[in-house]
């Protein structure tokens, strides 16, 4: 086991789980901010795959799960969420599932033994 590699994995998940929630909750800098970030770990991710998908894999989670939690508790008479609400979500579970299969990469290139 590689634990150097698998300590960052585990960092960045928690990072994106972090710049995810933040996303959401306070407004559109840290969304830049999320973006920004994202991209840089993008330019490399042929030669890590684990750090982009790891950061992805806990952003997607966290603003999926955000977002399920709003909407499902939302009673219509009570509250409304925008129309973009369903679509950002839809966008964050993508997010998601691109990072688990950076992460499934990355097991295949055996980067974590």
């Amino acid at each position: 086991m590689n634990w150097p590699v698998v300590v960052t994995t585990v960092g960045f998940l928690l990072a994106g789980a972090a710049l995810g929630y933040a996303a959401l909750a306070a407004g559109p800098l840290p969304l830049i901010t999320a973006i920004v970030f994202l991209v840089l770990l993008l330019a490399r991710f042929r030669s890590r795959p684990e750090q982009p998908g790891g950061y992805m894999l806990g952003a997607g989670l966290t603003g999926a799960a955000i977002l399920i939690k709003l909407i499902s508790a939302c009673s219509p008479p009570s509250c409304h969420y925008e129309v973009l609400t369903p679509l950002v979500g839809a966008v964050f579970i993508v997010v998601a599932v691109v990072g688990a299969g950076l992460l499934v990469r990355a097991v295949l290139q055996r980067r974590f033994s």
